[in-house]
């Protein structure tokens, strides 16, 4: 009986910082308030865990989320090699330069290194991350670090521009048109479970709404903002419980480390894409706001206040979700190991 209410106490505590944080009015601010409820809690001594059914369940979601927004046109788009070249060399850039930071300067171990070093997708990341601790606390930090740097680089360069959609809940199909994808990912992505496949619910998540949308576009498969808040108060509990063991220290420490991989990650991103608008002919700034990490809508809102294309920018953030999302699953086990956590000398 402790272990299930252990597993029920973080969600009401999660929704209940998702809603003030909602209420702030801060960018991000129902993550930051879910992950800040449930931290606060685990501080003062309260037992948490999330099982594996709640993180599948955040997998699943993710992957419908990005499949969903995965379109024909977006396919045939894709033809151009050159800017899916460009796309995958930035990528690559951005990892190489922010692991290798981590790991000579940081002195951080290998796994945590390769994770923090993602551009974007923290969500994804931290489902497959390790389970507790400072290692899992560190790809947290540095991740929230990164999102909230560029989120703000991102509106001052749209000039000042917040993303002010109001949530939409949806229409009754809608939530019925997720059910049948959600329940073939689900069967599919136990199948791959019992191979080891790394984050299978994401791979097949995304695999089946993007095969709807791509297969009968007249379907219109989205998910709903209430269910993409359930996945965001699940995630917030996740992160919120592996930050227990975090100390002030610690926060600073790894505070420092997500700004230096985002001033790195920023920097490469300006050369990657000045480099190709060389090469290509392409405009710098769509190349630069369709390489930056950050997330589809608002980088799409940000191309469109900017006078660029924001489909093309649209089309560059899915393909780099879709490929973070998928990888997992094409990475050897051992990789997703964590090794011993050897935390960095304090001074």
């Amino acid at each position: 009986m402790k272990p299930l209410i252990e597993s029920l106490i973080p969600i009401p505590v999660a929704a209940l910082g998702a809603w003030l944080g909602f209420l702030s009015g801060l960018p991000l601010g129902e993550l930051i308030g879910a992950i800040c409820a449930v931290t606060a809690l685990s501080k003062w001594g309260v037992r948490m865990r999330m099982p594996f059914p709640f993180v599948a369940t955040v997998q699943l979601l993710l992957g419908i989320s990005v499949g969903s927004t995965v379109t024909a046109s977006m396919m045939h788009e894709l033809t151009d090699f050159s800017i899916l070249l460009g796309l995958l060399v930035c990528m690559t850039t951005q990892i190489l330069v922010g692991y290798n930071w981590l790991r000579r300067m940081e002195k951080w171990g290998h796994i945590e290194s390769l994770l923090s070093a993602i551009p974007g997708a923290m969500a994804a990341v931290m489902t497959v991350s390790g389970e507790e601790g400072p290692a899992s606390g560190r790809i947290a930090f540095v991740h929230i670090v990164r999102l909230l740097a560029l989120l703000l680089v991102v509106t001052l360069i749209a000039g000042g521009h917040g993303d002010s959609a109001v949530p939409a809940t949806g229409t009754l199909g809608d939530y019925l048109r997720i059910v049948p994808v959600a329940l073939v990912a689900v069967a599919a992505g136990y199948l791959l479970e019992r191979f080891d496949v790394p984050a299978p619910y994401m791979l097949t998540g995304l695999v089946c709404a993007a095969a709807v949308n791509i297969g009968m576009p007249s379907v219109n498969l989205h998910v709903p903002d209430p269910v993409a808040m359930v996945a965001l108060i699940l995630l917030g509990g996740l992160i919120g419980i592996r930050l227990r063991d975090i100390t002030l220290g610690d926060v600073l420490r790894y505070v420092r480390a997500g700004l230096v991989v985002t001033t790195l990650t920023f920097c490469t991103t300006l050369l990657v894409a000045a480099l190709a608008a060389q090469l290509t002919g392409k405009p710098f700034l769509a190349l630069f706001m369709s390489w930056v990490p950050g997330g589809v809508e608002v980088m799409t809102a940000a191309a469109l206040l900017l006078k660029l294309d924001p489909a093309f920018v649209m089309l560059n953030h899915v393909v780099r979700m879709s490929i973070i999302h998928i990888s997992p699953a094409f990475l050897p086990k051992r990789l997703l190991q964590p090794e011993p956590v050897t935390d960095a000398p304090r001074n």
